[in-house]
């Protein structure tokens, strides 16, 4: 008996046939692109591309400005995806997400601040921001807890005309 017929053996995964494109691939893009350098980033962003295909693309902008020479590097990375594949940007700060939207590629690029928001917009799931502000408490937020604080002498109302702090001889 070999050890693959028994039942806790685990189970072997077909291995992907050589010609089927992986389903994700996150590529880094650390580097800020200007004049340069542009030639040789886009060498390698499409080197990549086309070494592993795959049906989703992210591409992981690290930095904090976007040129005008990386958003063009980006739109022809795009093109060169597999077939049926999408390229889809995610950019950690709000400065660089800012770019995109104001140049309009935000709805060609899929652009996303975390690699699984960018797969979530490709699929046409919600994105989920990670750093949503927390709506602020009211001051006071029930009447019977605000009369209960001010006779104990807690936080009052910025309604009261009287200071706060400890109350002197009434």
């Amino acid at each position: 008996m070999s050890p693959t017929d028994t039942p806790a053996a685990p189970r072997r995964t077909p291995a992907p046939s050589p010609g089927a494109p992986a389903a994700l691939l996150v590529v880094p893009f650390d580097t800020l692109v200007d004049l340069d350098n542009e030639v040789a980033a886009e060498a390698a962003l499409r080197e990549t591309v086309e070494r592993h295909p795959a049906r989703i693309v992210v591409v992981r902008v690290r930095s904090r400005v976007v040129t005008p020479q990386a958003l063009r590097i980006l739109l022809r990375a795009g093109n060169r995806t597999a077939p049926g594949g999408v390229l889809c940007v995610a950019a950690e700060y709000p400065a660089a997400r800012r770019v995109f939207h104001l140049t309009g590629l935000v709805r060609v690029l899929h652009v996303a601040a975390t690699v699984p928001g960018a797969v979530r917009r490709v699929r046409g799931g919600p994105v989920r921001h990670p750093l949503r502000p927390r709506p602020r408490l009211p001051l006071r937020p029930y009447p019977a807890l605000a009369r209960t604080w001010r006779r104990d002498g807690g936080p009052r109302g910025a309604a009261s005309a009287r200071p706060h702090g400890p109350a002197g001889p009434r």
